[in-house]
């Protein structure tokens, strides 16, 4: 592979991390949907609830992370000569396990704070996954309208300072190949 990270269907991945997240943080909020409020009244707990979950998906589903988007599309290019593509069927795997731990993390984390306090704070980590969702499907749409598939580089979870591939990780570019050409790689 050499200085070249994988690349990654970047709708399967972003479908991956933002499922993943939403399911770890929905778990972590469930003490609290179950009557441990820790002595917060029900509005309270709901409005609590709306906005931990509200401004994370905003922030990852509004409009400044489609412009992120966005502007690596308008930047795309044909998938580098010698690249290695993970096949379609293999993208989860992929992208998931590296998230594993950190998501346990979270699970554990959130559910501490919800048997102890009564806040659902797992719901930031669900605001993040639905945010991510969202932007997943409007991602979906543009690969269809484009008529390609999109790939990007597989990074991982946390990135050594002398990784040959820290530059490609940090501009986050994305490469097109065509539906064919990735169905034909599947």
């Amino acid at each position: 592979m050499g200085t070249r990270p994988a690349l990654v269907g970047v709708v399967s991945a972003t479908r991956t991390l933002g499922s993943l997240t939403m399911l770890a943080g929905l778990a972590s909020s469930l003490p609290v949907a179950l009557g441990s409020t820790g002595g917060l009244s029900a509005p309270g707990i709901a409005v609590v609830a709306v906005v931990i979950f509200g401004v994370p998906f905003g922030w990852f589903g509004g409009p400044r992370r489609r412009a992120w988007y966005q502007e690596r599309l308008d930047r795309a290019a044909p998938v580098p000569y010698g690249a290695t593509v993970v096949a379609r069927e293999d993208a989860f795997e992929a992208v998931s396990r590296p998230l594993t731990v950190p998501l346990l993390t979270g699970l554990i984390v959130g559910l501490f704070i919800a048997f102890g306090t009564g806040v659902p704070a797992g719901l930031a980590l669900a605001g993040v996954g639905g945010g991510m969702l969202s932007q997943a499907q409007w991602l979906a749409g543009e690969e269809r309208r484009l008529g390609t598939f999109l790939l990007c580089p597989q990074a991982p979870l946390r990135v050594e300072a002398n990784d040959p591939a820290l530059s490609v990780y940090r501009q986050v570019p994305f490469y097109t190949a065509p539906e064919k050409t990735a169905a034909d790689q599947d």
